[in-house]
């Protein structure tokens, strides 16, 4: 089975989930988006715009991508 397009684009969005997960329990500071939605929403609602657009809906979108080139 050669790799597809869902499986390339699929591993990519884990790794960078992973990546912001990460990121963001050593030195959220350094993440610039984060601190623009902490400075325009709220440090609280901030956060959990950034969790979801940026950590946890990539993982969902790899894991779905992934899943659909096994299943072809």
């Amino acid at each position: 089975m050669t790799p597809g397009i869902n499986l390339i684009l699929g591993s990519g969005l884990i790794i960078y989930g992973l990546y912001m997960l990460i990121l963001r329990r050593v030195a959220a500071q350094k993440i610039s988006k984060l601190q623009a939605l902490i400075e325009s929403h709220g440090e609280k609602t901030g956060y959990k715009i950034h969790l979801i657009g940026h950590t946890v809906l990539p993982l969902v979108a790899g894991v779905l991508l992934i899943a659909a080139h096994f299943r072809a």
